[in-house]
């Protein structure tokens, strides 16, 4: 997929706020409310956002909880996260991601932030 310019400004935030849900820090009260400020913040729906999480950022970051022996506990940068999911989602899908139902893929991406995403959809229950 070839994001416009455009369409990088709108989701650049994005992928950065969702990031947090996929650093091995635990997240605060703080953090879910400047996400879910930040989400609002977009202009996107919330059928938007949930879809750039589970199609782009997911699938680019989730080596950080399931694979990395050192993963990254604090944060990532910005320009970081708007690098690494950019070329997540301008490449060819991998063999696994092929052969491997994208159903199932989604599931076992999601059962690792259940909880988070769980806490950020309470609050942005609450910002709305």
């Amino acid at each position: 997929m070839q994001l416009s310019e455009a369409e990088l400004i709108t989701r650049a935030p994005v992928w950065y706020a969702l990031s947090e849900l996929f650093t091995w820090r635990d997240l605060q009260d703080y953090d879910y409310r400047w996400m879910a400020q930040v989400l609002k913040d977009s202009g996107l729906s919330r059928e938007e956002i949930f879809t750039i999480l589970d199609e782009e950022v997911a699938p680019a970051l989730q080596t950080n909880l399931l694979y990395n022996p050192t993963p990254v506990i604090d944060e990532w940068s910005e320009d970081d996260i708007k690098e690494l999911v950019s070329r997540y989602v301008s490449r060819k899908p991998t063999l696994i991601e092929r052969v491997i139902p994208s159903r199932y893929l989604f599931k076992q991406r999601r059962k690792y932030i259940q909880d988070e995403i769980l806490k950020l959809t309470a609050e942005l229950d609450k910002s709305t």
